[in-house]
C-alpha cells in the first residue's frame, strides 16, 4: 500500500502514522478550515492561514488503513476510525463500518497507475476526520453531501457517469435491494418520469426529493441507449 518513497514522506510528515505489514495504522492530528463561502479546504501548516470566514478545527484520530477485502462498492483501502460513532450520517458504510470516502466514479483519481497514497490521505482521509469535527459540534456534514446508498450512487453519476461509467453503474446499482424498482425505471421510456417514488427511505417524487439522482437515472439511461448495454 506504501513505497518506500512515501513511508519516508509519511515519517516526516505524520510521524505518528506507521506501516505495519499491508496496513498503516497510528494516531493522526489535524488542524484544518473550511469556507462554505468558498468551497475551500485547507490543511493548516506551515504558516498557511485559512479564508477570513473558514471554520477552523483540530483533534487527534486513531485511524487504520486496511486493504479492502470486499471491492464491490469501493475499490480504494479501508479506513477505520476508533472511538467515532460509526453511523451513515457520520458516512460510514453500514456493512463493514469503513469510511465512505468518495464517489465510485471520483476513484481513478486516487489509484491510477496504482494508489496515491500521499493524496489518498490528504485529499480524502484529513477532509473526512474534520468532516468528524464538524459534525460533532453541528451534528450535520459541513459541505455538500451526496444521500446514502443507491440515491447518492445516482447523484454522483450525473456529475461523474459517462459511457465509460454505465456498465460499473449498473453493476453496483444491481447490488442493492431496490434494484428491482430501479430496473423498472430506466425501461420508462422516452426517459424515466419525475413523479415515481424516490429511491431513499423518504419515497416522495424523486423530482422534489433528489431531483439530481433522476438527472443521474436520466443519463443512465441515454448512455445504456448509446453503448446498446443490457440491464441485467
Amino acid at each position: 500500500m506504501v513505497n518506500k518513497d512515501d513511508a519516508h514522506w509519511m515519517g516526516e510528515k505524520y510521524p505518528t502514522l506507521a506501516a505495519v505489514g499491508d496496513a498503516v495504522a497510528g494516531t493522526i492530528e489535524i488542524t484544518a478550515g473550511y469556507s462554505q463561502l468558498s468551497n475551500l479546504f485547507v490543511i493548516l501548516e506551515n504558516a498557511i492561514s485559512p479564508p477570513a470566514e473558514a471554520v477552523v478545527l483540530a483533534g487527534s484520530f486513531r485511524i487504520r488503513i486496511e486493504q479492502r477485502m470486499r471491492c464491490a462498492m469501493s475499490r480504494l483501502p479501508a479506513v477505520y476510525v476508533d472511538d467515532v460513532d460509526p453511523i451513515s450520517d457520520r458516512h460510514f458504510s453500514p456493512d463493514d463500518k469503513s469510511a465512505c470516502l468518495c464517489s465510485p466514479f471520483e476513484e481513478d483519481e486516487f489509484l491510477k497507475p496504482e494508489l496515491q497514497f500521499r493524496a489518498f490521505l490528504e485529499q480524502l482521509i484529513i477532509p473526512f476526520l474534520y468532516g468528524q469535527l464538524y459534525y460533532s459540534s453541528n451534528g450535520r456534514w459541513p459541505w455538500k453531501e451526496y444521500a446514502h446508498g443507491v440515491t447518492g450512487l445516482l447523484q454522483a453519476y450525473s456529475l461523474f457517469g459517462g459511457e465509460g461509467r454505465a456498465a460499473e453503474c449498473l453493476q453496483k446499482l444491481a447490488r442493492y435491494p431496490a434494484w428491482p424498482d430501479i430496473k423498472r425505471a430506466l425501461g420508462q421510456k422516452p426517459y424515466m418520469k419525475g413523479h415515481i417514488p424516490c429511491f431513499c427511505e423518504k419515497k416522495d417524487q424523486i423530482r422534489r426529493c433528489h431531483p439530481d439522482a433522476l438527472a443521474g437515472v436520466r443519463r443512465l439511461q441515454g448512455d445504456i441507449k448509446a453503448l446498446g448495454i443490457a440491464v441485467p
